[in-house]
């Protein structure tokens, strides 16, 4: 009786048990594009069909803890659904928990969840549920938060790699979430991580892919010539000896009687001679019992046989020290690749998260429910991107032009949503117009927080409208009209810009409709108070007599001022901002500082014979582009001249010169207490990272804070003198979602992003400048001799607002900020003009808010239940004292219960307070609260 066929050896306290793991990283997409990777995949998987229907004792395979794969190969092998349907039903191959997986810090927090919902649901239409294990062996570190992401998931297990050290972190340690929900966590060795059985496991099926490595086992196979029994004694000599180098360092760093020998390395097929690797595994060392195993198996056993396990907390992002950490590298500037990738799925993730998700749920409790397929059409397509060589920019170019693709339908599909839902949340309302040339105007507001505040917003007439003036006997005719809301109160508004003829198929789709024709379109501004999560509607009429506005924000050439803030541009085009509540000024903000790029999607780096450009010393045109007294804005424009590229032979940058183009601008509105900037990049040089430049002077700052998954994480301004000498150094630049901030007493700045802008940091300087990665242009990428997207040439623009503030941040209140600026607002109209909306055509209030949450959380969610009719709201408390939030809903409250992130109800949490239309929750220090509300 061989050993794998005799009985289990009975365990005692030298007995180590070992899991052996077959499975596959599978990255969709990276050096290969989509459909090359595809057809290895169903190479792969055929292969496993019949091995482990043919083989019993090939018992487990894990598809890499992600879902997307099994619709991959379904596509292509339809006649093999039942048969894979069947080895999954039996548990023999594990799915999920990820829809597919992501990177961590690329993508928002809604999205992660959206991911493992996703993934669920597809693991439960094969039949089972998803494998229990927080699964993020190649993550780029690891978000604070995610030990409470998974416990919202009924996961109470986790691999993790990278951001750890063995120094550091032992196999086996509870991470803790800042709300002290804690997982049980297996980290991956150093060497070669979830890949570690590679070696020895290609000795004995591809021994050319060592031979570089171990010459003497190349003598050895030579010596035994083609005698087939000595090759086989000599690959299964190398393989005990490789395998207990393995085994043995495994050992050395548990704190537990229980390892994992993991066979999964990138893409690799499976071994077919599971009872041979057992066999050679007890050969190896007499002190294992071995078997083949699960993740889920495997995770528990170490949980129950584990001492002396410590608690980590928060995010793990620590740099790696050993150069034999093959595997172990942070990998810290994806972030900042490929910031046109970056913001195409910001703007997805925005319309999704914050428009078409809550407008979708609002048209379904009023009784009318679009395809539910659509909704997971475009997140699955916006998902699918978010694979963590996706995402992070480090692929080869074909695989981000395919990524831009996948942008492009998810957002049509989201806009088009958008529109429909609108057009049914409003068509029942009260047309206010009264002629045929005058049109009600809607304004729609998706957060629900009231606001009342200057926005900015399209009008859109008939060329033919009947009313007009001008300036004097020849000057450009001028379309006029009033605003008045539906009491008849004049609302007042000023002119931003005109498009004189513009022609555009209608924003809401009809069978058989393009358009109306040309139309003439006003961009203006005006203060409007705007429902929370609803909509306002005004009267467009025409004026016979001019129409104007008188006074300004513009106090003087270059500055302009409103009741919180005053802003002044320097000569060199820096900006200096002034806080009128504090009484602190902000100078030389908005400059740029740019060196050489000689690195990659995953890392940036400079060239020792670097040139450090700063356009301090420019001097800037500014130009007025608005004026009035709601809206200033001025545009900055300067160049730099920059190193046209690197010189690879040289190593240096070129002696020859481009000019590049750089403009701001900044917009003050009135009643802001902050200030937008758009800042536009004419990238013509090649093979340069250019950053922007924000000295906040809070001298006293030690630590500063950013925005991460349902978190607000802080971090030492200083860094870490240990890592000097270590593989890699710690470095300024790190990642944030959309918010960063610094302060100390009465000075505080935080810089808030629209979208793209994710790699930012403090520089340990005097002035303690805010830094922000703009843009990073290489050449690199794996496995070519260069390619051309990655050098991000031509135009780009980025949005974002700096708010001051005294001291420590008030998180609740920024981060609102931020959901505004990245949402906006959306209109329709009626009339001549209604770009297809349907004609308002009921009583229905011309006003309405559908749902307001006041308190001091944030709201992240709103969205249908995953199944069932209820309202889903998520918030969460990014303080560390207990908070409130009242939800408050048009219709009466039926029902209301706490969940837990997969949407299943929450038996641990305290109930939410229900009183007539109100539903009042409760969450605890940095808790992520999630209500399902039935009205």
């Amino acid at each position: 009786m061989s050993q794998i066929d005799a009985p289990p050896k009975q365990q005692n306290g030298s007995t180590t048990s070992v899991h052996y793991l077959s499975g596959t990283h599978w990255d969709r997409e990276w050096y290969r594009p989509l459909q090359e990777f595809r057809l290895l995949l169903v190479q792969l998987v055929d292969e496993l069909l019949d091995l482990m229907e043919s083989n019993p004792a090939f018992k487990y395979f894990h598809l890499d803890g992600q879902t997307c794969v099994l619709q991959d190969y379904i596509e292509i092998r339809p006649e093999n659904r039942d048969r894979l349907a069947a080895l999954i039903r039996e548990g023999r191959i594990l799915v999920g928990p990820w829809f597919t997986m992501p990177d961590l810090f690329c993508v928002g927090e809604e999205a992660l969840v959206r991911n493992l919902l996703l993934g669920r649901r597809v693991a439960r239409e094969w039949g089972v549920e998803p494998m229990p294990v927080g699964f993020t062996c190649d993550m780029f570190g690891h978000p604070s938060q995610m030990p409470q992401l998974f416990a919202g998931f009924d996961m109470r297990h986790c691999v993790v790699g990278r951001g750890t050290n063995e120094h550091t972190t032992p196999m086996f340690f509870q991470w803790e979430s800042p709300d002290g929900s804690q997982v049980f966590s297996f980290k991956l060795q150093d060497a070669m991580g979830y890949g570690a059985f590679a070696v020895p496991r290609a000795v004995l099926e591809k021994p050319t892919a060592v031979l570089d490595e171990l010459p003497e086992f190349t003598r050895a196979m030579e010596q035994a010539g083609d005698d087939d029994k000595k090759r086989t004694a000599v690959r299964e000599k190398w393989f005990r000896e490789r395998l207990a180098h393995y085994v043995n360092h495994e050992l050395e760093r548990s704190n537990g009687k229980t390892i994992a020998l993991m066979d999964w390395m990138d893409h690799i097929m499976p071994a077919s001679d599971v009872k041979r690797y057992l066999r050679l595994i007890h050969e190896t060392r007499d002190d294992v019992q071995a078997e083949h195993s699960t993740l889920p198996t495997f995770l528990a056993d170490a949980e129950r046989t584990a001492h002396d396990v410590p608690v980590r907390s928060g995010e793990l992002r620590e740099p790696s020290r050993d150069a034999n950490g093959g595997y172990l590298w942070l990998i810290p500037n994806c972030v900042s690749s490929r910031v046109r990738l970056k913001q195409a799925n910001d703007a997805c993730q925005n319309l999704l998260e914050k428009w078409v998700e809550p407008m979708l749920a609002i048209v379904k409790l009023r009784g009318t429910e679009f395809a539910p397929r659509l909704l997971r059409t475009a997140w699955e397509h916006v998902l699918l991107n978010h694979a963590h060589d996706s995402i992070c920019g480090c692929s080869i170019d074909q695989v981000h032009r395919d990524m831009m693709y996948r942008y492009d339908q998810a957002r049509i599909l989201a806009e088009q949503l958008r529109a429909q839902a609108v057009g049914v949340l409003t068509q029942g309302c009260r047309e206010l117009g009264r002629t045929p040339d005058e049109f009600t105007l809607t304004l729609v507001n998706p957060l629900p927080q009231a606001r009342r505040e200057v926005v900015v917003f399209d009008v859109d007439f008939p060329l033919d409208y009947p009313e007009q003036f001008t300036e004097g006997f020849r000057s450009q005719p001028i379309k006029s009209f009033t605003l008045e809301d539906a009491s008849g109160t004049a609302v007042p508004y000023q002119r931003l810009s005109m498009i004189p003829q513009l022609g555009e198929r209608s924003r809401h789709a009809l069978p058989c409709f393009q358009s109306e024709g040309k139309l003439t379109r006003y961009t203006v501004a005006a203060e409007v108070d705007l429902p929370a999560m609803g909509f306002t509607n005004l009267r467009v009429v025409p004026s016979k007599r001019p129409v104007r506005r008188m006074g300004s924000l513009r106090t003087a050439p270059s500055r302009a001022e409103n009741e919180h803030l005053i802003v002044e541009i320097a000569p060199n085009g820096t900006l200096t901002l002034i806080d009128k509540q504090t009484d602190q000024t902000y100078t030389d903000l908005l400059g740029f500082d740019d060196r050489s790029e000689i690195g990659d999607g995953w890392f940036h780096g400079h060239a020792l014979n670097d040139e450090q450009a700063l356009s301090h010393a420019c001097s800037a045109q500014v130009s007025v582009v608005h004026e009035g007294p709601d809206v200033v804005s001025f545009q900055v424009a300067l160049t730099m001249q920059l190193p046209a590229r690197y010189d690879w032979h040289e190593q240096r940058p070129v002696d020859e010169r481009v000019s590049l183009g750089l403009s701001h601008v900044i917009t003050l509105r009135r009643g802001a207490k902050l200030v937008e900037v758009a800042t536009t990049i004419d990238n013509t040089a090649e093979d340069h990272r250019l950053q922007l430049l924000l000295p906040t002077d809070a001298r006293e700052a030690t630590t500063y804070v950013a925005h991460h998954p349902y978190d607000v994480v802080e971090r030492s301004i200083a860094l870490d003198s240990e890592t000097v000498d270590w593989r890699e150094a710690e470095i300024a630049e790190k990642p944030f979602l959309g918010l960063q901030a610094v302060g100390a007493g009465q000075r505080g700045l935080a810089l808030l992003s629209a979208a793209g802008l994710h790699e930012g940091g403090v520089r340990d300087d005097a002035r303690r400048t805010m830094q922000v990665t703009l843009l990073r242009s290489f050449r690199r990428t794996v496995g070519t001799e260069g390619e051309q997207d990655g050098l991000e040439s031509g135009r780009t623009e980025h949005r974002y607002a700096l708010m001051p503030f005294a001291g420590q941040l008030p998180a609740v209140d920024a981060l609102q900020a931020l959901a505004s600026l990245q949402a906006g607002i959306f209109t329709r109209q009626s009339g001549k003009r209604a770009s297809g909306f349907p004609p308002l055509a009921g009583e229905a209030d011309p006003r309405q808010s559908f749902m307001t949450h006041s308190g001091e959380l944030v709201v992240s969610a709103i969205k249908s239940a995953e199944q069932g009719d209820e309202l889903v709201v998520r918030l969460w408390n990014p303080g560390a004292e207990s908070a409130e939030g009242t939800l408050t809903f048009a219709d009466e409250v039926k029902a209301a219960r706490r969940l837990k992130l997969h949407e299943e109800v929450d038996d641990d949490a305290p109930s939410p307070q229900i009183r007539e239309r109100s539903v009042r929750v409760s969450v605890a220090p940095h808790k992520i609260a999630t209500v399902g509300v039935s009205l």
